[in-house]
């Protein structure tokens, strides 16, 4: 990205030179007042310093772009402000950017004066105690000297995002100060930037035929494993073309075993069941002969219990060279899914799997989790619709629901149906 500071009489006369030089993609960052010195403090006038920048973040602008055709919760549509009045407007790009920030750059400015207000009254109340008494230490919670930048850090907050998590999100507005005069839509960009990154990449089920593949879910009892394992099922399968074989081995639940054999026969999927570990290998061997895919389902076992995690180790010696999902419900406490990401971590690597995304009024935990502990996030599931209401994890749908941008309720995943 191309940035340049430009001085001048005002900002009318500069526009036009931003323009010529850096094109109608330009975007400014900052507009500052620079005092200039008078003759003994006569004829004293202010300058304008405008600092630019060219060529916008294409990766930025085509996932925006992508996620306007897919998604139903699209804030509505914000007219950009050209450079100049000769410029025409037509910059389908940053329009796309306008629109995700609409709903934020409202609140920001509410967020602003609310700021100021408080700002204001708290001036007023100091200066009526009585001289008599110190005054007291500001206990001002506010964390950042931009109010732009507080206000992401207060809806983060809200969202159940950890402070040390959102802090590092944040950590190159720091230095921003109320003076700099920042366009609040590269700070926008910026925070956005920084939680898609955390997000992006996910390692997702290879859906292209070849070798069989081997994949193994495990997870806390009641995160709704076997039906995530029934919804991909029938997405591999309806949507793919592929051959998918079943293997349960989670035999302490007689209707765990019984709802994956309805779906099994729904779907015509031959299903085997596993009791013993040393059963896996001969059951793993006949349905790779006949599939392009085996997805194994394992009981439910609790992280605090030594014994159900050793036993679930054993199983998994027995299917070498599988992919791993642990599978978490996003309405568990944020301490306890630690501690089950870290006692799973000893007996095996894995990727993540959210469930339960309609039933949870934040996303922090989400969020969390995959900042502190480095995993990646492959698949949510958001209600008990099979398949629908499972989708590869969207990094911009996550980005835009933590920031507040999802829909009205601040919420991207319906109860009850699927939102893309």
């Amino acid at each position: 990205m191309k940035v340049k500071r430009y001085e001048g009489k005002s900002e009318a006369a500069l526009m036009p030179i931003i323009y010529e030089e850096m094109g109608a993609n330009a975007t400014i960052i900052s507009v500052k007042q620079k005092p200039t010195k008078g003759f003994f403090g006569l004829f004293k006038k202010n300058t304008v310093v405008i600092t630019a920048a060219s060529e916008e973040d294409e990766e930025f602008l085509s996932l925006m772009a992508k996620q306007e055709e897919e998604s139903t919760y699209i804030p509505p549509h914000v007219e950009r402000r050209p450079l100049s009045a000769d410029v025409v407007e037509n910059n389908s790009g940053s329009a796309a950017i306008e629109e995700s920030m609409a709903l934020l750059l409202q609140e920001a400015r509410k967020a602003a004066n609310q700021i100021e207000h408080e700002e204001a009254n708290k001036r007023v109340g100091k200066s009526q105690i009585a001289k008599s008494v110190p005054e007291q230490a500001d206990t001002d919670s506010k964390k950042y000297k931009h109010s732009m930048v507080q206000l992401f850090y207060d809806t983060m907050i809200a969202q159940e995002v950890r402070p040390d998590v959102a802090a590092h999100i944040l950590r190159e507005l720091e230095s921003v100060d109320e003076a700099s005069q920042v366009d609040v839509k590269l700070l926008i960009k910026a925070v956005y930037g920084h939680i898609v990154d955390i997000l992006k990449n996910p390692t997702l089920i290879n859906t292209e035929k070849g070798d069989p593949q081997t994949i193994v879910f495990m997870g806390p009892t009641g995160v709704g494993k076997t039906t995530t394992i029934a919804k991909l099922s029938s997405i591999l399968a309806l949507k793919h073309g592929l051959r998918v074989g079943l293997i349960t081995a989670d035999t302490y639940r007689i209707a765990a075993v019984e709802q994956l054999k309805t779906y099994a026969d729904i779907l015509g999927l031959d299903i085997r069941v596993v009791y013993k570990p040393e059963e896996m290998a001969d059951h793993l061997r006949a349905l790779r002969a006949k599939s392009d895919i085996v997805l194994v389902d394992t009981a439910g076992r609790s992280h605090k219990s030594k014994e159900s995690l050793d036993e679930l180790k054993v199983l998994l010696e027995t299917v070498p060279d599988s992919k791993r999902y642990l599978v978490l419900s996003v309405t568990t406490r944020y301490k306890d899914l630690c501690k089950i990401v870290s006692s799973y971590d000893l007996i095996s690597d894995f990727n993540l799997i959210f469930t339960k995304l309609d039933e949870a009024e934040t996303l922090g935990s989400l969020m969390n989790i995959c900042c502190l502990t480095g995993k990646k996030a492959a698949y949510v599931t958001f209600g008990q619709n099979v398949p629908d209401d499972l989708e590869a994890i969207k990094p911009d749908k996550i980005a835009k629901s933590i920031l507040g941008l999802a829909d009205g309720d601040g919420q991207p995943y319906a109860e009850g149906g699927s939102s893309s």
